[in-house]
This record gives C-alpha cells, structure tokens and sequence, in this order.
C-alpha cells in the first residue's frame, strides 16, 4: 500500500476535508444547476454500490467514492448558499434605497449600555467632547417575517442588518428614546419603519465585495434597512427565540458593561475587543496600528484567546486538587461557553473545536493528535458554514496554526542548531539563571516566524501590507497583551463578587492597554515598519505555498536541491512572462473609476508611465484607500508619475491624502487658482512634507514625458481672469494618440465652455468626459457640435445625470458610458481604434 493511502486510512479525517474544500471551491466558482450536481451524485453513489457488491470492481471504489464525496460538497454548498424561497426579500426589494414598513425577530442584538454608561456618554455628548457623527450607530440583525404593501402585510423572509441612527438629541433627553433602546434584545419581535435595500456588488475591479461578505455570515445577510429615530420602531409585546442565546446575550451585555463600568474610557474598547470581540468602538487610527505592525489578530479575538481562557481555567482547578476529569468537563463547558459567548466566529471556532477534541480525547482515553484535531475543526466550521472557507479571518488562523504546528520546530532547527545541540548536551547546573528567558525568547521568535511566514502571501493579497518586523513586535507585544486577558478575565469573573479586587485588575488592564497603545503607535512611526504592496497573485501564492512544502518536508520527498532551484526558476519565468508582456503593450488604456459623485481616472500610457486624473468623492468613505488603491494594486501599480487635480472641491480631491500614504507620486499638478484656495494650500503643505513636486497648470502648456502620445493643457488661463467660479477654473486636457484624442472636462460649466469654444478647431475629440458629472448646463449641445465626439462617459451618481444631457449626447449619435449603471468605465485606444468595456455585466448600446 502506498504512503499516501495509508496516511489517509490513518487520518481519514485529512482526506475527507481536503475533499470537502475541493467541492466548495469548484461550487463557489462554478453555475452547475443543482439538479444536475444531484444527479450526478446519485449516479456516483450507485457506481460506489455496484463496486462494493462486484469484486472484480473493488479497485474503483476509493474513486467512485471521492467523486460521489466531492459532489456532494458542491451540491452542499450550493443549496446552503444560492436556494431562496419565492418569497426572500431579494425578490421584494432593490438596491435602490425606498420607504417601507417591515416587521421582524431581532437575532443579533445591539450591544446595550446600562445606566451609569449611559449617562457618561450623554455627559460627553452635552459637553461636546463626542464628534458630531460618533457613537450614534446602533446595529443589529433581525429576521424578516412581513412586509406592508399597498394590499396589507404581506410575509417574506431572510436576513436584514439594520442601522439605527438616534439623533444626538434623542439620547440627551432620553426618556421614551432610551426605553426603547433597552428593548432592542434578543428574541424581541419589532416593527420598523425606514430605508430597505439590498447591498450593492462592487462597481470597480478588485473593489471590497461587502455584498459577498454579508452574504457568507451566519446567517447569510441580504438586505439592509437605515432608521434615523426611534419614534419609527415599534416594539411588540411579543416576545420569542431561543432560552440559550437570549442567556448567552444577556450574559454577553453584562460583561460589556463591567468593561465600560471599571476600566478607564479611553481603554474600554480595546480592551472589550481583546475579550469579547467586540471592535464597534475602536477608533479607525487604532485598527490602522495593529494592522500595520501585524499585530492585528492581538485584537480580534482568535484561538490565542481560548488558550490563555483554557489556562485560567486549568491552573486554578489543579491547584484547588479538582479530579482531573471533573476539570476537563469543567474545561471543556468553558471552552464551548466562551465559543458561543464571542459569536461563533471561525478563529475561535477552530480553536474550540482543537481544544474540545484534544480534552474529549482524553475522557474516552485516546491518544491526541494535532493533525486530525486541525482538521476536524476545519471540517465541522465549513460543515456548519461552508463560505467560511473565503473568511480571511478563518483562512488567518489555519494558516498561522498550521505554520505554528509544523514550522516552528524547524525553523528552530535550521536557526539554532547549534544552540539546541549545546542544551541537549548541559546538565541542570549548567545552564545558568537566563535559561528559561532564553529559551522563552527563541521560541517566541521562531512561533512568531513560522505564523508569519504562514499567513505572508494572504496577508499581503487581502490587506496588501508587509510588515517586516512583526516576529519581534509579537514578543514586545506579547507580554502586555497577555496582562490585559489576565486582569480582563479576572475583572469579569471574580470582579463581580469582589470589587476591590475589579478595581484592581481594571486598573491593571487599563494602564497596560495605554502602554500598548503608545508603544504601537510609536512602532508604526519607525522607518520601514510596513511597506504597501501590490500583493501577489493567486498562482504566485500556490507557487510560494507549494515551495515552503518541499523545503519542509524535503526529508519526505524524493526531491534534489537543484530540482527546486529549476522549479523556482520555470515558476518566476511563468510569473514574470506576463507582466513583461503587459509592459511591451502599445495601448493606451483610460480607466474611469465608479466613486459617485466625484472624479478618479487613471490613465495609462504605452510607455509605462500613467497619470491619475483626480481622486474624490462625496461618498463616505475614503475612496482613495477602499477603491482608487486597491485598483492600482491590481494593476501592479507601485509608482503614480503625476498626480492632476483639475481643482480644488472635495469630491475631485479628498482621496489624495491616502494615495500619498500608499504609493510614491512623483508629481501633483493643479491650477493656479487650486493652490491659492486655503483647501490647495492645505495639499500644498502635506506635499511638501512628503518632498512630492508640486506645479501649477494652465492653458497652452504641453506636458513632456508620455510620448508617443501627446497632452496639451487647454484651461484655465494663465492669468487673472473675470472667471471666479470654481469649476470653470478646472483644468481640461486634452491627448492624442495613434491618430485619436481624448477631452477631460472636469467642472467646467458655463464659462469654462465658452473659452473652450473659442478654439473650436483644436478640441475635436473621439472620446469626452462630459463636463459637470452630466448635469445640465446651457452651450452643451453646442460644445458637442464642436468636439463630435463617437464615445462620451460621465462620472456621477443618479441624482445628477441630467436628462436633458442624455437626449443631447443621444440626439448627436454619441456612444454613452455611465459609471453608476456600468460601473468602471475601461477605453483603450490601439492600432485597431478605440474599444470600450464595463465593470458591471451590462451590455452596452
């Protein structure tokens, strides 16, 4: 019998779960009906029964068997993921925002403050202490029974997230508003009244799927609902649900509050994300520190956490002389308790589910093996919910474990070996008073490498970040975060019976999370602490994965060291092939970004060298960091060569300020008029501070550097002018290429079109920007009579695209492109002419 067959009839729980992330793999990326999976299914079964009834055929069994398993898989996945009854509410509701009346089970409820928070908060709130858009945001998730329409209440069903937003006045007055609020728990049958929609799919490449994300929770997420008062919820006497969760909730709540009550208020969200998971308080700058220093997972509860709860447990209960299966019940009650306390989520999950099997291991007197209880955790997490296996945060954790388990003892080996020899040979006496620092320390830093080295690839593809000092961050970290659990789960257990000693351990907990603060702070200002990247490709992280495997386990694999150094070769020829093909590419390619309404066109040039033609929105969010870079990264852009910024609006700018912090811009043009405002000083000064060249544009300038293409300024004028209107002092360009020419209008309006008008035989342009995000503006037929343009896109949200500008673009025979119906906008303009595509699946007229 082969090694590989009788490593898999010893753990056949490895070969069942690779099968089973095989199915749901091929079920995510595949449309098969699942009629014809069952089908299929049933047929392998059927071929599985007749090889076990004729002897002849039993050589097919194991195959007929790993079909009929990875079929099942797909048909799994796909019933839990894509069946919806008739009556889902993706069948009632839209994207688009409207009123309705909807009535419906809390299932997630808010986390609710008692009291004395309370009034703290509303003391901050009167004294203006709070920002006026903080704090106000009260989520939870209800399962949807009824909707009212024009006939009655009509039922529908699924899951809706709902956003609360009391005005700061409701919570200062209180009374009925608060009341209300306290009635927002589990189980409590609602009626609400607000904005119901569904979640939109990204609109531009490599854009964050929220709508996936919401989609592959547990319970799957389809719709949302925005209610700004809570004079428009209306609680039911009704009440219902499950007598466990509504515990588990309640108990949840009330160790909340113990956090908030005790430890000091600029401490308690961290500290409550540290034990309970809870990160709706923390602060973005906060999140933005761990994160770049890798030390995010100290703050978002994980595996790590079930140790150190199993270790509080255990130590106390062998020290009180508890019998020692009476401590593992009591362990194990712990664990499972604390899993559903933190929500289930994949980390913890895993590692409940490795700490369940390794106790249950020992009550029924069996041997423990870290491989089947890895992968038995991973099983029974994709079982209960199989998009798990696309959670970054579960992909984190085994990858981290994994590394843990079977790479740090020979990363130890390869680093230390003659350390390691030298200990084996030392007697007791020898090995001095440091011993046990040392060895503590050259653990720490192998653990810690061996988790790094792990999660690197997906670390660098999700959050696009290289973070390399973060082996010695951990063991910095370490040590206080190790504190903050400690005191943590001492304020919450015994702090309830005992208040000197909460105070105590409040105290502890809250004065050590301000060290830890300052002490990532101050590590992200060091030079060189993280580095943004583009992150890798799918093929280079299976290419990375399967060569740390051959390195591992070269003892195992017959496997010569030039044979890898020829399969690192054959890989970086397959890798690099194509980027060298893109850079030898004589297309010039226009992007147009869908940010609302605002502006970001990235351009590239056949050169290699691209400009970013505006970066803002009125959306938000940060466009510059959740859409404009993440696109860039997926073009393996790293360097911006100019940056121009027609003027100075918000919607046409504020994006700027993150693109700076992610990538090297060479250079920032704008008007003259753009950085003379206050706003064009305030970009003046941060470029200045990051040594970015800065200039100033105006009409007649040619700008050098792109050829073969050429650009040409044709707005704003040189000097003062009876033009004061903002947009009219836009900066319009306009470049050619191969025989064809593109017109960016940005804001200009009335004014602005008039000077443009006046050289009426230089602005002719296959493609234009339409001025003004579409909106309606007196000459635009006229203007489009002069430029005779084939194509014309329009950068905008629905609010502002006029009608009158469409029938104007239609009535010319103009090829219009909207970026909030076909998302990013693509034009490329090559030997064989000007081609057009669209994001979205949207087909173009």
């Amino acid at each position: 019998m082969s090694v590989t067959n009788t490593y898999s009839m010893r753990r056949p729980i490895v070969l069942i779960t690779f099968i089973l992330i095989g199915g749901i793999a091929i079920g995510s990326c595949t449309e098969i009906p699942l009629y014809f999976t069952i089908g299929i299914g049933f047929i392998a079964w059927m071929c599985c029964l007749t090889t076990f009834a004729v002897r002849k055929f039993n050589k097919y069994v194991f195959p007929c068997l790993g079909l009929f398993f990875i079929v099942t898989s797909i048909a799994y996945y796909d019933s839990r993921t894509a069946l919806l009854p008739a009556n889902h509410l993706e069948h009632v509701l839209s994207t688009h925002k409207s009123l309705h009346r909807i009535a419906g089970t809390i299932i997630n409820p808010p986390i609710l403050w008692d009291e004395n928070i309370l009034n703290k908060h509303v003391h901050l709130m009167k004294s203006e202490r709070i920002p006026k858009r903080s704090g106000y945001k009260v989520p939870f998730t209800i399962r949807v029974e009824a909707i009212e329409a024009a006939s009655g209440w009509k039922e529908i069903s699924g899951i809706m997230k709902v956003n609360l937003y009391p005005s700061k006045e409701e919570i200062i007055e209180g009374g009925h508003n608060v009341s209300v609020l306290k009635k927002l728990k589990y189980g409590q049958r609602l009626v609400l009244f607000g904005y119901a929609f569904l979640p939109k799919s990204p609109s531009n490449p490599c854009e964050f799927d929220y709508k996936s994300y919401l989609q592959r929770q547990m319970p799957s997420v389809r719709g949302f609902m925005t209610i700004t008062s809570t004079e428009n919820i209306k609680v039911e006497e009704r009440d219902c649900g499950n007598g466990i969760y509504r515990f588990i909730y309640a108990v949840y709540n009330r160790l909340n509050n113990a956090i908030y009550t005790h430890t000091f208020s600029n401490s308690a969200p961290l500290i409550s994300s540290m034990l309970l998971g809870n990160r709706a308080d923390l602060s973005g700058e906060v999140i933005d520190n761990f994160m770049k220093t890798g030390i995010i997972h100290f703050i978002a509860v994980s595996g790590f956490n079930v140790g150190i709860v199993v270790l509080t447990v255990a130590v106390p209960l062998r020290f009180l002389g508890f019998n020692q299966t009476l401590a593992t019940m009591i362990i194990l009650g712990t664990v499972i308790f604390y899993a559903f306390l933190t929500g289930l989520n994949p980390p913890v999950l895993r590692a409940s589910i490795m700490a369940t099997v390794f106790f249950g291991s020992f009550l029924v007197h069996r041997q423990w093996d870290i491989t089947s209880g890895i992968f038995t955790a991973i099983f029974v997490i994709l079982v209960r919910n199989p998009t798990d296996l696309f959670n970054i945060g579960f992909q984190l954790s085994v990858l981290a474990t994994v590394g843990i388990v079977y790479g740090s003892v020979r990363i130890e080996e390869a680093l230390f070996k003659r350390v390691l020899v030298v200990e084996k040979l030392q007697v007791k006496a020898e090995r001095g008073r440091l011993f046990f620092l040392k060895k503590y320390l050259r653990k720490s830093f192998c653990i810690s490498l061996a988790a790094w080295l792990a999660t690197l690839p997906v670390t660098a593809y999700y959050f696009h970040l290289f973070t390399p000092f973060v082996a010695v961050i951990n063991i910095l970290v370490f040590p206080l975060f190790w504190i903050i659990i400690i005191c943590g789960i001492v304020l919450l257990t015994l702090g309830t019976v005992c208040l000197p000693l909460a105070s105590v351990s409040a105290w502890l907990a809250s004065n050590t999370n301000l060290v830890l603060e300052f002490l990532v702070s101050n590590l992200v200002s060091l030079p060189c602490s993280y580095f943004y990247v583009c992150g890798p490709s799918p093929t280079e992280m299976a290419v990375y994965y399967l060569l740390a495997i051959l390195l591992l386990y070269r003892k195992y694999v017959p496997i010569s060291c030039v044979q890898i150094i020829l399969f690192c070769l054959l890989s970086a020829h397959v890798l690099i092939l194509p980027g060298l093909r893109k850079f030898s590419s004589r297309t010039l390619t226009i992007t147009c970004l869908d940010v609302g309404h605002g502006c970001a066109i990235f351009i590239q040039f056949p050169n290699g060298k691209n400009i970013l033609y505006d970066a803002g929105s009125w959306q938000n969010y940060d466009v510059g960091r959740y859409i404009i870079a993440p696109f860039l990264w997926s073009q393996h852009v790293k360097k911006i060569d100019l940056v121009i910024l027609s003027h100075e609006h918000e919607d046409h700018v504020n994006g700027l300020s993150s693109l700076i912090e992610r990538f090297q811009i060479k250079s920032v043009f704008s008007s003259r008029h753009s950085f003379a405002s206050r706003k064009g000083q305030k970009i003046l000064s941060s470029l200045k501070r990051d040594r970015i060249c800065a200039a100033s544009l105006s009409d007649g300038e040619v700008l050098k550097g792109f050829e073969p293409a050429t650009i040409k300024i044709f707005n704003p004028l040189p000097f003062a002018s009876a033009v004061t209107e903002i947009n009219d002092n836009s900066c319009v360009l306009k470049i050619e290429y191969l025989g064809y020419s593109v017109l960016f209008c940005a804001d200009i309006k009335e004014q602005g079109i008039g000077l443009l008008l006046s050289k009426a035989s230089e602005i002719k342009s296959d493609i234009i920007q339409v001025p003004h995000h579409g909106s309606s503006i007196r000459d635009l037929e006229m203007f489009i009579c002069v430029v005779q343009p084939k194509y014309a896109f329009i950068n905008s949200n629905h609010d502002s695209v006029a009608v009158e500008t469409l029938n104007i673009l239609k009535k010319h025979g103009v090829r219009v492109l909207q970026t909030h119906l076909e998302g990013a906008i693509t034009l490329s303009i090559d030997e064989r002419g000007i081609t057009s595509s669209a994001f979205l699946p949207k087909v173009l007229k």
